[in-house]
């Protein structure tokens, strides 16, 4: 489905639900689940805290969704909504500096060669694990990006951060992507 029509049809949800209809609000919460779970479970890595850190971020987008001014940024902003639950989990736990990694800036100019990782079903595994191993920053923007389909701008609104700071993290996250895919014995090559 293209990022239009999936924008066109969350908007008509968000809609419906304002106008009394349940059932958008379910057909909303069904689709974006598994990515918000798969997002929040980057961020906090732990399957029992994600569940409920995934449950306390629909509980604050359903009480907020009925003063959503940008309807047509849905997605931005239910992932706004999960990574502010996210951080407040991991702040709680003290485990949010544990997580983060000062990350340096791109210079401006250097090139970000493109990394095209095409992985076969039984690199899924290995792919996942390297993830787990990456500072959170790095992971935040690499799952945003290449799961979700995220732009930059998108990222950086929803991270609240320059759209500058959001390549300097997915240029460094690839970068370390690549050094652990083949650290893991991936055997394709890795651009």
């Amino acid at each position: 489905m293209s990022r239009r029509v999936e924008r066109l049809r969350d908007e008509i949800r968000v809609l419906e639900y304002r106008a009394g209809d349940i059932g958008a609000l379910e057909e909303l919460i069904s689709y974006w689940q598994p990515r918000i779970y798969t997002y929040i479970l980057m961020m906090v890595g732990e399957e029992e805290a994600a569940w409920d850190v995934s449950q306390e971020a629909w509980m604050g987008a359903i009480s907020g969704l009925g003063k959503l001014r940008r309807i047509e940024n849905f997605a931005g902003w239910i992932y706004r909504v999960a990574h502010n639950k996210a951080v407040s989990h991991l702040r709680k736990k003290k485990q949010l500096k544990e997580r983060e990694e000062k990350l340096p800036e791109v210079v401006e100019g250097e090139s970000d060669e493109a990394v095209e990782l095409a992985f076969a079903a039984e690199d899924a595994g290995l792919v996942r694990e390297c993830l787990r191993k990456l500072a959170l920053a790095q992971k935040e923007v690499l799952t945003l990006f290449y799961l979700d389909a995220l732009s930059l701008d998108e990222i950086a609104r929803i991270l609240n951060v320059a759209k500058g700071t959001v390549q300097s993290r997915l240029h460094y996250g690839r970068k370390r992507m690549k050094e652990l895919l083949l650290k893991g014995g991936y055997d394709h090559e890795v651009r």
